[in-house]
C-alpha cells in the first residue's frame, strides 16, 4: 500500500510540474505576442515575425490540445456515470450503511 501512495504522489507532483511549465509557457507566449505586436518590421525575414508566428501557433496547438483533453475527459466521465451507476451503488449497500442489527 505504501509504494501505490509513493507512485501516486510523485505521479501528482509531476503532473502538477507539467501543468505549471505549461501555464507559464503558455503566459509568456501570450506576454510575447502582447509585447511585439507593434514592432517595426524589418522586411519579409524579420526574426520578430518568426516568433510572433510560433507562438501564435503553439497558442493554437495547446489550445487545441486541451479543448480534445477536456473533451475527451467529459466523454468519459459520462460514459462511466451512464454505464455503471449500480457500482456506484452497489458500494453503499452494506450492513452497516443499512443499518441491519444481527442480533439472535
Amino acid at each position: 500500500m505504501e509504494g501505490g501512495q509513493a507512485m501516486t504522489k510523485k505521479f501528482r507532483l509531476i503532473t502538477g510540474l507539467l501543468a505549471a511549465v505549461l501555464a507559464v509557457v503558455m503566459l509568456s507566449s501570450a506576454i510575447y505576442l502582447a509585447v511585439e505586436a507593434n514592432h517595426d518590421c524589418s522586411g519579409e525575414d524579420c526574426a520578430i515575425c518568426h516568433q510572433i508566428g510560433v507562438c501564435e501557433n503553439l497558442l493554437k496547438s495547446l489550445g487545441l490540445a486541451g479543448a480534445a483533453a477536456a473533451i475527451s475527459a467529459a466523454f468519459t466521465y459520462t460514459v462511466c456515470r451512464a454505464i455503471l451507476p449500480c457500482a456506484e451503488m452497489n458500494g453503499t449497500l452494506t450492513l452497516v450503511a443499512l443499518k441491519v442489527k444481527l442480533s439472535n
